[in-house]
């Protein structure tokens, strides 16, 4: 064998006296990588003779031969520079190599902006390369240290790291678990820690985990584990789980995605962040804030007098996020990883329940479908209100924080993940982005430097579930349609535009967007877009098919019953939604409801106000999001683990209507709700119904309940008039304590 490769490795240096230099490079990378690997010469204990026989004949090739090879360099770079708080920071890069990696953080972060810069690597070749490409950038404060990572010690002068990164070289040290241990010990207390490397796990390496991040996309099957390992094996490289399941148990995770390598064959690499498992000194704050009410968090940043610890006696009600961290801190095991953010919106939740996997990874509302004036109308929010309210597509819950004196605490509730991780991304994006980039992303839905701006600037103001999710849906925005062609419900404005479209229509549609009085908009809507929608055809194949309006519109069984009971047909009550809107007022100037619907973005002038320039000029400024709190949950469990008597306001919007009125969930949940409203706490819900028939059940579980708008025919009650009636049910007494509470589900 031994006798063959020297026969083929003459051949290929006879060969090479030929060819141009991309052969060449590939030629020389094959052997090194392929061919090599099998000569007697690797067979050695010695790593560092092991690492030069690999890389010294290859080290003038190595970037150029990587770049498709080793992805997410690029991006973990950036992330790690978006993430660095200290000024003048130290930076380590363990197996830094030729070092790509210190001249391509340059572009995100000035390399002269770092105080020290360490190349830590074992083989000479590497180094020698580093040290050329160094001179030329004539960086004084970088160092390139030929030694092996787990004897490296900073300089007397240098007390601690604030930055370590580890590029594709976890996986080829033999004594990681030293190294690991090693990171831990110069790692400062605000420090990062960023690796990006190859990997083949299954979900079995995830038993007796709590939530510490980084399972979506985690499980690689069988055949991609056993293929990848022993494929890379040949070159010293080892995709064991117990790298990263070492590195997540040593370090808390901020941030940790999974991902493939597209291009060769889907090669499974991650992307993480970490940092010391207890750096942030208010963690004990926040778990015990958690435990008393958690909607309660308080950023770090917060005023010293909201900064009040509760007293142990009050830990009568603990939250998920409490519970979780108290079962990890027995294992010795970082927190979870919401409680490693920057930013306290998201609260803890267990993305592994099964109850998740209903969403199949998507939202179903790209915006929200209820009127946020009307709301404001009807309950008159106050600063001192403490209100509790479905997330939705975060449209209202913005709406009602860019008020001029919003409330001061806004709960959002939604089972749906991702309907919070949009929201999640609206508030990251405020917290960050100029105003123009807002309306980019949310006014007209798309922004081709989304993936820019998502890695640079959104990213440290995430959550890692929400990270992992933008970063695989990036197209949401960058792709022709955008945001608002995505979700469950663009089935909807899709089926509409081809009705549109096979009824020749199609431009009636835009002229109605563009109408500047009303007798030009009703005599379009009656002459040419009326007869195309509403018609018995439409009806029979769309309108009156249960999977179109569940998928396509969020219309479950019980709400299309109750639908049908108020107006005879869904034909009938599609004909009494839109006719009124058509007097109410122009759709070109104060509906941007059904703006949007027809054409698919905003106009300056008709748009939620949360996207305003004077609601980016509130929203943007230092703690203005403060008070928002996000909840993946259903209602009852939140409230259930809320200090009673604590929320002033719960908007529900349609969801009784989903409700079985022979089952107990209305039941439960109105208790809950009872549990966590103060006296005179009100509740509004929108219904399908005139007459809602858990009105009763509010009325009988302590509530006072008053119709605040009933739809009539040819009368419309808000901009969408998508619903029958509007009620506010007021809390007027509290229930007795056993029966109140003992049917919640905690």
């Amino acid at each position: 064998m031994f006798a063959a490769l020297a026969i083929a490795a003459g051949l290929l240096g006879l060969a090479m006296m030929f060819l141009n230099t991309y052969t060449k490079t590939l030629l020389i990378f094959a052997w090194n990588c392929f061919l090599k690997p099998f000569s007697k010469s690797t067979d050695t204990r010695d790593q560092q003779a092991a690492l030069e026989s690999f890389y010294q004949g290859q080290a003038s090739i190595y970037d150029i031969t990587r770049s498709k090879l080793l992805q997410g360099r690029d991006t973990m770079l950036q992330l790690s520079a978006a993430h660095i708080s200290v000024k003048e920071p130290v930076w380590v890069d363990i197996g830094g190599g030729t070092g790509w990696n210190i001249e391509k953080m340059d572009e995100f972060k000035k390399i002269s902006e770092f105080k020290a810069v360490y190349l830590i690597d074992l083989s000479p070749s590497l180094c020698k390369i580093a040290r050329e490409r160094f001179a030329v950038k004539q960086w004084s404060n970088v160092h390139v240290v030929c030694a092996d990572a787990t004897s490296f010690s900073l300089p007397e002068n240098i007390k601690a790291a604030d930055l370590i990164t580890m590029s594709y070289s976890l996986s080829m040290i033999p004594m990681f678990y030293a190294v690991i241990d090693r990171l831990e010990r110069i790692l400062s207390n605000d420090g990062i820690v960023a690796v990006v490397d190859f990997y083949a796990q299954s979900t079995a390496t995830l038993c007796g985990r709590t939530n510490l991040g980084g399972e979506l996309l985690r499980h690689v099957n069988w055949f991609s584990r056993t293929f990848w390992r022993l494929w890379f094996e040949f070159d010293r490289v080892y995709l064991d789980s117990s790298r990263r399941d070492y590195l997540e148990y040593q370090f808390g995770t901020i941030k940790s995605v999974n991902s493939r390598n597209n291009l060769l064959g889907r090669i499974p690499y991650y992307i993480w962040l970490g940092c010391l498992k207890r750096r942030d000194s208010e963690l004990a704050r926040k778990i015990n804030a958690l435990a008393t009410e958690s909607p309660y968090l308080l950023p770090v940043n917060s005023s010293p007098e909201m900064q009040t610890i509760d007293n142990e006696d009050e830990l009568t009600v603990r939250s998920k996020g409490y519970e979780a961290a108290v079962v990890n801190l027995q294992k010795n095991f970082p927190l979870p990883s919401f409680f490693y953010q920057s930013e306290i919106w998201r609260i803890f939740y267990d993305e592994r329940h099964p109850k998740y996997s209903q969403f199949a990874g998507q939202y179903i509302y790209a915006f929200t479908w209820e009127d946020p004036r009307e709301d404001d109308k009807i309950l008159k929010f106050k600063p001192t209100d403490t209100v509790l309210a479905i997330t939705s597509a975060g449209d209202n819950i913005l709406a009602y924080a860019a008020m001029p004196n919003p409330p001061h605490r806004i709960h959002c509730v939604d089972l749906n993940p991702y309907q919070n991780h949009l929201l999640e991304l609206k508030l990251a994006a405020f917290s960050t982005l100029e105003h123009t980039d807002i309306w980019k992303l949310f006014g007209e839905g798309r922004h081709a430097d989304f993936g820019e701006l998502l890695v640079s600037k959104l990213a440290p103001k995430l959550s890692s579930h929400a990270l992992q999710y933008w970063l695989r849906n990036k197209k949401t925005f960058t792709s022709k349609k955008g945001l608002y062609d995505t979700g469950s419900t663009r089935w909807a404005i899709r089926i509409a535009k081809w009705v549109f479209w096979l009824a020749g229509c199609t431009e009636d549609v835009k002229k109605l967007c563009k109408a500047t009085s009303i007798t030009e908009q009703k005599m379009i809507w009656t002459e040419k877009i009326r007869p195309a929608m509403i018609n018995p055809w439409v009806a029979s194949i769309i309108l009156r098919n249960p999977l179109f309006l569940w998928k396509a519109l969020g219309v479950p069984q019980h709400q299309a019953e109750m639908i049908s009971s108020t107006s005879g047909d869904f034909l009938t009550y599609i004909t009494d939604t839109l006719d009124p809107l058509i007097d109410r007022s122009l759709i070109s100037e104060d509906n941007y409801f059904y703006l949007l619907c027809i054409q698919g973005f905003y106009t300056r002038n008709n748009c939620p106000s949360y996207l305003k320039s004077e609601a980016h000029a509130r929203l943007s400024k230092p703690g203005a999001l403060d008070g928002i709190r996000i909840h993946t949950d259903e209602i009852v469990d939140v409230v259930a683990r809320v200090r009673s008597h604590s929320v002033t306001i719960a908007i529900v919007m349609d969801h009784m209507d989903w409700f079985d009125q022979d089952g107990v969930e209305a039941t439960r949940e109105i208790r809950a709700l009872n549990h966590a409203l103060k006296v005179g706490g009100r509740v509004l819900f929108r219904s399908a119904s005139k007459h809602p028939w858990y009105t009763r059940v509010y009325e009988a579980e302590g509530f006072k309940c008053k119709a605040a708008q009933v739809r009539e025919k040819n009368r419309s009650i808000d901009r969408t008039n998508m619903y029958a009636s509007t009620w506010v049910a007021t809390k007027v007494r509290d229930l007795d304590e056993n029966a109140s509470v003992e049917k919640l589900v905690l």
